[in-house]
């Protein structure tokens, strides 16, 4: 309705108003808008003395209930499926159950080759027909109107047109994305910091930038190369990708080991008086806490194998109370061997040699394959095998190529010193080669 039309029947009492809109029902009528006919419709109602029923049509305007999308129609004073539309409302549903993260999404979407409703508006003025943004899916995901439903001022009613998304669905959906939102609307929580965020760099000179995930409702930290940040529509197999809390106690640890030494004091101060040894040890010593060690580091330098530490020269000048010329830059530069060990989903990081660690799952896996492949031999089906052992036909044909790895294979296995990344998926997504040198080159690599 027209701005002049409401605030006439403002200044009205309810039948003045009544007759208000009857004289301007036409000008109303004629309006190119739908939503003129909500005060119109209201209004009648409480005259009459009953509360005006709210639908699709009265709440939201049929013409257009999601501008952005377009997935419905206006069909006289009810919405109508957009066919083609509809197919690709529902894709992206589909989409975010199976992945869980809107930005999986979009790359999907755009793999796909989905796009945004193509209109072609007055003067010949084309919009539409681009791929989906993350926040345009969002918004899509978040839209009642897809269950059949509406939003009016906060609430969430039950409209008259049809559902394109099962109910049930959407409702999953919105769970989802409650669960994986990186803050819950209306609440406050306190900043979680990344400490050695601009400190930390991988082999070719990327920096690791701090990143986030959500698992059962709980905020998962990691440090991520910025490439894959920067660059998402390429694979970058180099890339890092570290569990941040492992990070950063690693290398706390390795910076609260060196000022701990006896004689540290003496190695970064050059020509200390023996007076002033301990208390300047006193003062290095009393940093223990992970964000103390980390506050002192100035860089951190990763490359496969190895990690590098550089001290800051001024943060040490503070805590010891001397001249920064007086302290020995080579003394703060700390080295150590570095190891990633994958443990199914799980990685994880150790400063030095990696710990001997035997894999249960991979070790069973294999006692399993040895086994069934017993079985065959004797004449046993995949069918027979998997009605024994209670499990999948798929399964034991799955495991019991496990049963053919090298004798030396097995024992490092048994051991925990098999190479790094060799676990039971990747066995059985990579196959095991029949020839025993086959198999050694291929799990040597990482």
């Amino acid at each position: 309705m027209k701005t002049h039309c409401v605030q006439d029947s403002s200044r009205a009492s309810v039948g003045e108003q009544v007759s208000l809109v009857a004289r301007r029902k036409t000008h109303c009528l004629q309006s190119s808008s739908l939503d003129a006919l909500l005060p119109l419709n209201c209004l009648w109602g409480w005259h009459r003395g009953s509360r005006p029923k709210l639908s699709s049509v009265s709440l939201q305007s049929p013409v257009k209930p999601t501008p952005r999308f377009g997935a419905y129609e206006a069909d006289g004073r009810t919405l109508k499926i957009n066919v083609d539309e509809a197919k690709t409302i529902r894709a992206l549903y589909e989409l975010y159950l199976e992945h869980g993260l809107i930005r999986v999404v979009k790359e999907r979407a755009e793999d796909l080759g989905l796009r945004s409703r193509r209109r072609v508006r007055r003067a010949g003025r084309v919009s539409g027909g681009t791929a989906f943004d993350r926040g345009h899916i969002h918004h899509l995901l978040s839209n009642p109107i897809y269950a059949g439903r509406i939003r009016h001022k906060g609430q969430v009613y039950e409209g008259q047109h049809s559902a394109i998304v099962d109910p049930v669905i959407w409702d999953k959906v919105q769970q989802t994305l409650k669960d994986g939102a990186a803050k819950a609307r209306g609440t406050k929580r306190k900043a979680i910091r990344s400490p050695l965020a601009g400190k930390l760099f991988d082999e070719t000179g990327d920096r690791l930038t701090p990143s986030h995930s959500r698992k059962n409702g709980k905020r998962l930290r990691y440090y991520i190369s910025h490439r894959l940040v920067k660059d998402r529509s390429r694979k970058h197999p180099d890339a890092w990708r570290l569990p941040a809390e492992q990070m950063e106690a690693l290398i706390a640890d390795l910076v609260k080991k060196h000022l701990q030494r006896h004689d540290v004091a003496t190695r970064l101060v050059r020509d200390l008086p023996a007076s002033d040894v301990t208390a300047k040890s006193a003062n290095l010593h009393a940093i223990r806490q992970t964000t103390q060690c980390l506050h002192l580091i100035e860089r951190a330098d990763l490359s496969p194998g190895e990690v590098s530490v550089r001290l800051c020269q001024t943060k040490l000048t503070s805590v010891l109370k001397c001249d920064a010329d007086r302290i020995n830059t080579e003394e703060l530069i700390l080295m150590s061997p570095f190891r990633m060990r994958r443990r199914g989903v799980e990685l994880k990081l150790h400063l030095g040699d990696a710990p001997s660690d035997v894999d249960p799952t991979l070790v069973q896996n294999i006692v399993k394959a040895q086994r069934w492949m017993a079985m065959i031999i004797a004449g046993k089906t995949f069918t027979e095998i998997a009605q024994a052992e209670g499990t999948s036909k798929r399964r034991v044909q799955d495991i019991v190529d496990l049963a053919m790895l090298a004798p030396d294979i097995l024992d490092a296995i048994a051991v925990g010193e098999q190479s790094e990344g060799v676990t039971s998926d990747r066995l059985i997504k990579s196959g095991v080669p029949a020839v025993w040198s086959e198999q050694r080159e291929q799990l040597a690599k990482p």
